[in-house]
């Protein structure tokens, strides 16, 4: 901007000089935009220090309206871009400074979780429409309409009427069906004020371990898996090898059983012989007893 001031602003400056007494009384004037240093100097005062900006601009803009351009352009780049960025780098060195002074922030926190606890628990109180100490499922749905500064907390926690349901899980920490007043503030107050970043951690690691968990699990699994193969295999091998025996001892009982009715038969057949044999034996010494009886009688 001082170069075009230069170039373009310093005639226009000499030519209102020369025919208008705008700038009586000021030697300054008439080389306010005579060389860069010049400008630079005419713009800071102007501009960032705020000093006269229109007893320099407004002569040369009536005289030649483009000239506004020029001022007009200077000012905005120097009001909205150069001293903004200083301003942003302020703020930002501050927020910075903010942001490492632990103590402060720790002592700042304190002092705003025991105003807000105290807040919970006039909630709290609101909502126990009985006065029974606890707060039913029942009960914190009718908050949730009832209490104005309850629904304001919830929508504040994104909390709708159809997650009520699960804040009540979450806030009733002992599984007792009920919410003392005790659960209700440090649940709220913790689910209102968890840092983002540490709770994406906290998730992050949860989600990590969890797929730890997963992978051992299916390594232990497949190790599992394999030596129950291998032993269905065997049981399976030595089954057959089994059934096998089973079969040969069956095929050597019936063999067995075979000879044993055949050496029954051949037995049966030599005992019945036998008695035959017996038979006749005593059937010939009948009769030879009764041949020589005939024969003792006779000769008596």
């Amino acid at each position: 901007w001082a170069i075009i001031a230069v170039e373009i602003l310093n005639p226009l400056v000499q030519n209102v000089a020369d025919r208008t007494q705008a700038w009586e009384g000021c030697e300054r004037c008439r080389r306010s935009f005579a060389s860069v240093f010049m400008a630079n100097i005419t713009f800071f005062q102007t501009v960032v220090a705020g000093d006269s900006w229109g007893f320099m601009a407004i002569p040369v803009i009536e005289e030649y309206p483009f000239s506004a351009f020029i001022f007009i352009g200077a000012l905005l780049t120097l009001v909205f871009g150069v001293l903004n960025l200083i301003v942003a780098v302020i703020v930002d060195t501050f927020a910075e400074n903010r942001d490492k002074d632990v103590v402060s922030r720790a002592a700042d926190m304190d002092m705003e979780e025991v105003e807000e606890k105290k807040v919970l628990a006039k909630i709290f109180t609101k909502i126990d429409a009985d006065g029974g100490g606890t707060l039913s499922y029942e009960e914190l749905q009718e908050g949730a309409r009832r209490v104005a500064e309850f629904r304001h907390w919830l929508r504040v926690m994104d909390i709708d009427a159809r997650d009520l349901r699960q804040l009540f899980m979450i806030v009733d920490e002992d599984e007792s069906g009920e919410i003392d007043p005790d659960e209700f503030i440090e649940a709220m107050y913790r689910m209102k004020n968890t840092e983002s970043k540490t709770a994406t951690k906290f998730v992050k690691h949860l989600v990590t371990k969890l797929d730890q968990e997963q992978q051992t699990f299916k390594t232990d699994l497949g190790t599992s898996l394999a030596t129950l193969t291998c032993g269905l295999e065997k049981s399976i091998h030595d089954s057959e090898k089994a059934l096998e025996l089973v079969a040969e001892e069956r095929q050597l009982m019936q063999k067995f059983v075979d000879g044993t009715e055949e050496n029954w038969h051949r037995q049966e057949e030599y005992f019945q012989q036998k008695l035959r044999e017996q038979e006749e034996t005593l059937q010939k010494s009948i009769e030879v007893a009764m041949s020589k009886a005939s024969e003792v009688a006779l000769e008596a």
